[in-house]
C-alpha cells in the first residue's frame, strides 16, 4: 500500500464489493477511459476481466478509507519500449478539481523505478495538468494525443 498526504493507494485484481463497476458506470470515465462494456454498467466478469490486464490500484481518500474514489493502472508500454511501462488513471467526478490525481499519480510514480510514461487526448486538458503538476513532460503531440514521460528529479 502506498500512502500520501490525504490517500491511500492499494493494489487491486478483483472487483469484490462492485464498487469499481460503479465507478465505471460513470459515462465520462467511460469516455475518457476508451472503454467500452456490453451495457450502461459494466458486468463483474467485465471489471475483473479488465483487471487482469495490467496492475490495477484503487485510489481511497484517508478520511473515508472504505469508498473506491479513482483508479491507476499501469501496463507495458509498447510506445517507450523494453521495460518501460505506461500509466493510466481517472477519477469520481465528484473528487475532481482537488488535486486527487495529481497527488496519487505521484504516489505511485515515486515508487516506481521504471520509465512511465502516459498518453493523454489533445483535448483532455485536466488530464494534462495532472501530469505536468506530477513531474511528467511532453515528449511528443500528434493530431489527436499526446506522449508524455515521467521527468527524473530528486523530488517528489
Amino acid at each position: 500500500m502506498i500512502t500520501t498526504e490525504r490517500l491511500m493507494i492499494k493494489r487491486i485484481n478483483h472487483d469484490g464489493d462492485g464498487q469499481l463497476a460503479k465507478l465505471l458506470a460513470d459515462p465520462t470515465i467511460q469516455q475518457g477511459a476508451h472503454l467500452l462494456f456490453s451495457g450502461p454498467q459494466p458486468s463483474s466478469f467485465e471489471v475483473d476481466f479488465l483487471l487482469q490486464t495490467g496492475h490495477f490500484y484503487a485510489i481511497y481518500e484517508q478520511h473515508c478509507p472504505g469508498k473506491i474514489v479513482g483508479l491507476l493502472f499501469t501496463q507495458p508500454s509498447e510506445l517507450a519500449g523494453e521495460g518501460a511501462v505506461e500509466l493510466g488513471y481517472f477519477l469520481a467526478p465528484a473528487c475532481r478539481g482537488r488535486g486527487i490525481m495529481t497527488e496519487a499519480v505521484r504516489g505511485l510514480t515515486a515508487q516506481s523505478t521504471q520509465l512511465t510514461v502516459a498518453l493523454t487526448d489533445k483535448d483532455n486538458l485536466a488530464s494534462q495538468r495532472v501530469l505536468r503538476r506530477a513531474g511528467f513532460q511532453l515528449v511528443k503531440q500528434e493530431a489527436d494525443q499526446v506522449l508524455w514521460k515521467k521527468v527524473s528529479c530528486s523530488h517528489g
